[in-house]
């Protein structure tokens, strides 16, 4: 058993390090011997929380295993600076966070003993420790071999490292479980809880819906809008933002490309016609993942489970037939059907193919990318339509970015954040080499932070007075509902007064959804208040329309069932009181401590 584990040592610190990567923080000790005593910012710590140094080294650590985390996960991915970036903020955001909680482990004295941690392991066996070798037994986790390994003295070193990794995270878990002890929630609160859920009633009502106002936007003239604007410049508040258009270069198969594949796959089909072994050559040629290794295999398939082009070919061969190069938007099929069946009325072939995809070669793609690299160099805000035509490029519309904001057909980026917000109007962007495009990012302008001009929201102002309009007349319709049924007509006929009908609800509860309705917080709430004393309730506006509603019936909740499912509510309702004690516990904390920031001074990041 030993040798095994030895011999599983890297995995098993790697797992346990994306399990507890939080723990970081602890299991390479924090730097507490305070702050760095000087001022700006020094070259060995990238920050201090409450005076506690954040060590380079230890910080580039954090990073680079973050990185390492996603390689394991993803190995063919390329990393680009914006990764490391993200790595950085993340290793950031851990430290401050761990910094912080071991100052409150170490104010309040909570330690985790070590029978404390040996009772946790014996309870909880780790799941990635379960899949190792020495704890199973035919394919599955084998707990008494389990036991039997936490008291084997050889594998003192293998516990050793498992314990460096999860003693931290239950200390913070002990933490957690202190600040939210004081956390209640009494039977009484719980009874009411039930008694609120499990109640019912039920109402009628006519909706008289928006959509029966169809208004258009001539109906709202300029000065309106105006009126609005000044009204609620709260609204239009928006931060620094960059205005950008993207320009890119398709990554795409030439002409020169095409005739290329079409020379492969003709070659191919004449080794086939030849005799050779189809599954040999498939091995060989074909780009289809799922097909490598299995000859191209696709096994048996029905018609119309295939892009129709191949879908065509294949029902029209027979079997044992080779296909000629079928083109589809996946690239050219060689398509070798090997057999036919039908059950239950379903006709089904079996086949393999060899596909050649239709991509750009490297000389394509090197010839594009020199031609976005000249049209950046030559292009400017007054000739940037005239260049994008000339080089046969394309460009989107203008759009906004704001800090933090996704750029289009890019995501998120940091280096392009970077960009956009900290040069100047009218720059243009380094080539961006990605598998679909080179793009290169025009900055057209910068806007501060501010109200955002009145041309700008003018279509949104526009949008929100058509509504408003909207919810106007259909509540003073609902209203009109209301009034005659509060002079003695019945709401049905009321309703029919108004061009609506009435609908049943039928008994709901509060958690209920109702047709057309849903779950509408505003309508549900109006209907719970209503009795035999206040049958009827004034116009309620609701999502889709204005409610007028007529109590029917209720059912009052009893305590028949709750103590069956006492437990239940007061842990979902103690979990839900504990997490928003520690957010707020620890949000006035983070607010409250005394953090220095350097990244900005070593890597540049834009905070």
């Amino acid at each position: 058993m030993m040798q095994v584990l030895r011999d599983n040592t890297k995995v098993i610190i790697w797992i346990l390090v994306v399990a507890f990567v939080g723990t970081i923080v602890f299991a390479w000790g924090m730097d507490i011997t305070g702050g760095s005593g000087g001022s700006g910012a020094p070259s060995n710590v990238v920050g201090s929380v409450n005076g506690r140094d954040i060590p380079l080294s230890n910080f580039g650590m954090a990073a680079d295993q973050y990185i390492e985390n996603q390689r394991q996960q993803d190995p063919d991915k390329e990393f680009t600076e914006s990764d490391y970036r993200a790595a950085r903020r993340q290793a950031w955001n851990e430290f401050v966070n761990g910094y912080i909680q071991q100052e409150e482990i170490e104010r309040l004295g909570i330690q985790l003993t070590d029978a404390e941690l040996v009772d946790f392991l014996r309870r909880y066996p780790p799941a990635e420790v379960q899949n190792l070798e020495p704890f199973v037994t035919e394919g599955r986790f084998d707990y008494n071999k389990y036991l039997q390994g936490m008291t084997d003295p050889q594998l003192k070193d293998f516990w050793r490292q498992v314990e460096t990794m999860v003693r931290p995270r239950l200390v913070t878990f002990k933490l957690q479980e202190y600040i939210t002890s004081m956390v209640r929630v009494s039977d009484n609160d719980l009874q009411d809880q039930y008694l609120r859920e499990n109640e019912r009633i039920q109402v009628d009502y006519a909706l008289v819906p928006y959509s029966k106002f169809v208004l258009q936007a001539v109906d709202i003239d300029s000065a309106q809008v105006k009126s609005y604007y000044d009204s609620h410049q709260d609204e239009f508040m928006q931060p620094e933002q960059a205005y950008y258009t993207v320009i890119k270069a398709v990554k795409q198969a030439s002409t020169a490309d095409e005739g290329s594949i079409i020379e492969q796959a003709n070659s191919i089909k004449a080794q086939l016609d030849g005799g050779a072994d189809f599954a040999t050559l498939a091995n060989e040629f074909t780009q289809d993942p799922s097909g490598k290794g299995r000859g191209g295999s696709l096994g048996f398939f029905a018609k119309g489970a295939m892009v129709s082009e191949f879908d065509s070919a294949v029902f029209a061969m027979s079997d044992g037939q080779v296909s000629t190069p079928v083109k589809t938007r996946f690239g050219y099929h060689i398509i070798y059907r090997t057999g036919f069946r039908k059950t239950n009325e379903l006709e089904e072939v079996e086949a393999s193919h060899i596909l050649l995809k239709a991509e750009a070669s490297q000389e394509t793609l090197d010839a594009l990318q020199a031609k976005i690299s000249k049209f950046k160099s030559e292009a400017s805000s007054s000739n940037l339509a005239a260049k994008v035509s000339e080089y046969g490029l394309t460009s989107d519309s203008e759009r906004k970015f704001a800090p933090g904001g996704t750029i289009m057909g890019l995501g998120k980026d940091a280096d392009l954040e970077k960009f956009l917000l900290e040069s100047g109007d009218g720059s243009f962007s380094n080539v961006i080499d990605r598998p679909d495009a080179f793009y290169v990012l025009h900055k057209v302008r910068e806007a501060k932070a501010g109200v955002a001009p009145l041309a700008e929201v003018y279509p949104i102002i526009q949008r929100n007075l058509l509504n408003e309009n909207q919810r106007g007349l259909a509540y003073d319709a609902a209203m009109r509902v209301y009034n005659s049924v509060m002079a003695g007509q019945t709401l049905a006929d009321a309703a029919k007064g108004a061009g609506v009908t009435v609908s049943e609800s039928g008994m709901f509860s509060r958690a209920g959804r109702l047709p057309g309705m849903g779950n509408d917080p505003a309508f549900i709430g109006a209907a719970f208040g209503l009795s035999e004393a206040k049958r009827f309730s004034q116009p309620i506006l609701t999502q889709n329309g204005a409610a007028v509603m007529e109590f029917k019936a209720r059912a009052a909740a009893t305590l028949d069932g709750f103590a069956a499912q006492k437990d239940t509510l007061r842990s979902r309702a103690l979990q839900t009181a504990q997490s928003a004690h520690w957010d707020k516990w620890f949000s006035k904390l983070i607010q409250e401590a005394k953090i220095e920031d350097y990244r900005k001074d070593l890597f540049g990041e834009t905070l």
